[in-house]
């Protein structure tokens, strides 16, 4: 069951071992015993250090990010059902911290009309805001980042952009490139080579909608962070899947 596989450390130190022994064996050929002989003999003897250097570094990843992945699926789906089992078609909205309630995540029966909802109860019953109130996947994630990384998210919209390109490749790095940009009234976020594609994938298998519904921890992690910086209610409008590439599109939108 288990895939053997070659990290970038290993192949590079296997290079470096490779061309030491050919370098070595070269200048033990030519038997010249000249100065080029001789830093033939050192070269060698560098890179098979450098080598053996990058062997030590070459231990696979502590775990398979396509098997990770495929952990919070679950939860997506099944409060995704949840939600549709109680009539809710909206998509779900993500509310920034205010002074009388923490960050939280609502679910409209129909369209979001931006009326207040209390965190006191998980169904909201009060006119023009009926709907599943719940905490983000993704928050207790951005409040790690925060004690742990020392995480601070800006209200201007350049950082705050920055910012998300930083926490996705390099905090959590589960992109090698990440590109966060304004697309008119949205905020488009591209994640090149996303790890985690396989929760994606199961999820988008049960159905799209759960994405926009509910969403997963880590693109609700970012709907947080940008509801927090802007200070405005978020959501997950649009997700685009390129699995040949093994890319993530995810569109946010801000409603309200």
């Amino acid at each position: 069951m288990k895939e053997d596989g070659y990290n970038d450390y290993f192949l590079a130190g296997a290079v470096l071992i490779a061309a030491a022994a050919l370098v070595l064996v070269i200048a033990s050929l030519s038997d010249r015993g000249d100065l080029t002989s001789a830093t033939l003999v050192l070269s060698g003897i560098t890179s098979f250090i450098g080598g053996v250097f990058l062997l030590t570094l070459s231990k696979g990843e502590p775990f398979d990010p396509r098997y990770v992945g495929a952990l919070p699926a679950a939860g997506t789906i099944n409060l995704s059902r949840v939600a549709s089992d109680l009539g809710l078609m909206g998509d779900g909205v993500y509310l920034p911290r205010e002074t009388t309630r923490p960050p939280l995540q609502f679910i409209p029966a129909g369209s979001y009309h931006g009326v207040p909802v209390r965190d006191d109860f998980s169904f909201a019953t009060d006119d023009g805001s009926e709907g599943l109130v719940f905490v983000p996947m993704g928050l207790p994630l951005l409040e790690q980042l925060k004690r742990e990384a020392r995480l601070m998210v800006p209200t201007d919209e350049q950082d705050l952009l920055t910012c998300v390109q930083e926490v996705c490749s390099d905090v959590l790095e589960v992109a090698e490139h990440t590109v966060a940009e304004r697309s008119g009234e949205a905020v488009v976020v591209t994640l090149e080579k996303f790890r985690l594609l396989s929760c994606c994938t199961a999820v988008r298998a049960e159905s799209p909608k759960c994405c926009t519904m509910v969403g997963c921890p880590f693109c609700s992690l970012v709907a947080c962070i940008l509801a927090e910086g802007f200070q405005r209610p978020c959501m997950l409008s649009k997700v685009q899947v390129d699995e040949r590439r093994g890319d993530l599109t995810v569109v946010y939108s801000f409603p309200g």
